[in-house]
């Protein structure tokens, strides 16, 4: 996960259109994450549509998920260019610990120029791209995203437990795809752990290979 947290473009692609929260909330937990080590602040950008389809930005939910909602600035725009080119603008400025992005690419030269700003920069920029858009050219890392049931409450079984992700990494510069991930969200000061299942590489390999046959 530490790939996640180096300067360029990062994509998150939800599994299937329900897993589009998932990719979210992983997204956050990264940025928690990273936030724990540098300063700055996180532009968010989203378009119109995004937000009227999954909802704003919403500080109580921040603070449960260990973020400080004063070190956010929220950009919303009509169109997915007008966010490209408020988060290429954020990353030119060198200022920002991260980005967090909900909208869709839609040319290669927009690709090239944000992960240049943000390789750049130094900045993690974490990009939720909209499930069944194409794949985004040139990024750092691409991974693939859906939800797992979560592990139990120790006290109360018929408590909903923390976040569980399955992660599957298809691009890595300067590393190998195919490995499988089972992430689950912690209210620790690590904000996310893996699951013991993704501790046998061999084992993920192959869950991976099976993942990858059933994303295509």
């Amino acid at each position: 996960m530490a790939a996640l947290c180096q300067g360029g473009l990062h994509e998150i692609k939800p599994h299937a259109y329900r897993d589009t929260p998932a990719g979210l909330g992983f997204i956050l937990s990264v940025i928690a994450q990273a936030l724990t080590n540098c300063r700055g602040p996180v532009l968010w950008c989203l378009t119109r549509a995004a937000g009227q389809e999954w909802g704003h930005p919403y500080g109580p939910g921040l603070l449960r998920a260990g973020l400080d909602p004063a070190r956010f600035l929220i950009v919303e725009t009509r169109t997915d260019q007008e966010s490209a080119w408020a988060l290429e603008e954020g990353l030119k400025s060198g200022a920002l610990a991260g980005c967090v992005a909900q909208l869709a690419i839609k040319t290669p030269l927009t690709a090239r120029r944000l992960g240049l700003a943000a390789q750049a920069a130094g900045t993690p920029c974490l990009l939720l791209s909209p499930h069944g858009a194409a794949e985004v050219p040139g990024t750092r890392s691409r991974w693939r995203i859906a939800t797992e049931a979560s592990a139990h409450v120790p006290f109360d079984t018929s408590a909903p437990g923390t976040a569980c992700w399955r992660l599957s990494l298809e691009r890595c510069r300067g590393a190998a795809p195919g490995a499988d991930f089972h992430m689950e969200a912690s209210h620790e000061p690590d904000p996310l752990r893996v699951a013991a299942a993704s501790s046998d590489r061999a084992a993920a390999g192959e869950r991976g290979k099976r993942w990858h046959a059933s994303a295509g």
